[in-house]
């Protein structure tokens, strides 16, 4: 077993060999004493890279956020993002979570603009002049397109000035057995029990109750604490309450007050 914790006991690092062996464990496929063969071995890895790839489109797996600092550049559209992109990043962003324009960036005292708007498609495609310019940006509309994302600011910046993007951290992923994977807390049982589960069929093995029950324990604790509830928005006349407003709609009359 290569599995470590750090000196202070804070951090958990483990192979991919040991998490598949692991997860193998629970299954019954193998014996305590038992090695993880090459082909279990390749099976696990690929298994696994699925599992983290579809873990990272989910925002309750998502356990921290970056806010990364980009320069816009001059009367351009849009801005791609990802490796090699305009905003060079290991890998383009499922989400971009909000967006603040830079103020005063060159000062001392540089402010993040409250006034960022996140945009949907549909505001996007109803925006009647998408090329105009103007020295401040007060909208993003990300299109999270493959390899690269677009981030399609509005309107279009005619200064190099600065960003910053709030998106999702990644899990890390399992490039071969080997890999030694950082685990923050919660995820280590959570990620054999899950590897565990995604194998059983492959191995004509019926998943126990009690192996279900404790992956589902282990999921809801990582959901739980990813997954805060959400953030409401009134038009009472409160900072950043113009965002949604409130429905206007009443539903006993049939009609919009």
């Amino acid at each position: 077993m290569t599995t470590t914790l750090s000196p202070a006991n804070q951090a958990i690092s483990a192979t991919v060999r040991d998490i598949g062996r692991a997860a193998l464990l629970e299954l019954g496929v193998v014996a305590p004493e038992d090695p993880i063969t090459p082909q279990d071995g390749a099976w696990v890895l690929e298994k696994l890279q699925r599992a983290i790839d579809q873990h990272n489109a989910r925002m309750e797996m998502i356990y921290s956020h970056s806010f990364l600092q980009f320069n816009l550049q001059a009367n351009h559209a849009p801005h791609t993002i990802g490796p090699q992109g305009d905003f060079n990043l290991p890998i383009r962003p499922v989400k971009i979570v909000s967006a603040s324009f830079i103020l005063n960036a060159a000062s001392a005292n540089p402010v993040d603009s409250p006034f960022l708007n996140m945009r949907d498609d549909d505001w996007w495609a109803a925006n009647p002049l998408k090329s105009l310019t103007s020295s401040i940006v007060t909208d993003l509309y990300y299109d999270a397109a493959s390899p690269l994302g677009n981030c399609n600011f509005f309107p279009i910046c005619n200064v190099a000035n600065p960003v910053r993007l709030e998106i999702w951290n990644s899990l890390a992923q399992a490039i071969n057995l080997n890999t030694s994977l950082g685990l923050v807390q919660g995820y280590w049982d959570a990620i054999v029990l899950d590897l565990a589960v995604r194998l059983a069929p492959s191995y004509q093995r019926a998943v126990s109750m009690e192996l279900r029950e404790s992956w589902n324990r282990a999921m809801r604790i990582i959901q739980g604490n990813n997954d805060g509830p959400p953030r409401i928005e009134t038009s009472s006349g409160m900072p950043q309450s113009g965002r949604g407003g409130r429905p206007d709609f009443n539903f006993l009359t049939g009609m919009r007050e």
